[in-house]
């Protein structure tokens, strides 16, 4: 994982098991918490940049990681 600063973290999401509508669907739903942007969307991969606009108790990155592996569970792609 690389960092720039204490706020900002990499995420990335194998393509053989997470879709690119449920990546996109967490950017949106975590807005008010973070910036959240697809670095790199290539045949094996999703990379996501996050960056919190707070101090978070929660660790950034799983969160969002276990967000967008919900999303996939409740859409029944898993």
């Amino acid at each position: 994982m690389e960092e720039s600063n204490q706020k900002r973290k990499i995420a990335s999401f194998n393509k053989k098991f997470y879709s690119i509508d449920a990546v996109e669907e967490a950017i949106a739903d975590f807005s008010e918490i973070c910036r959240a942007s697809i670095i790199e969307n290539d045949d094996d991969k999703i990379v996501v940049e996050l960056d919190s606009k707070h101090e978070l108790d929660a660790p950034l990155k799983e969160e969002f990681c276990n967000y967008v592996l919900g999303l996939l569970k409740n859409k029944g792609l898993v």
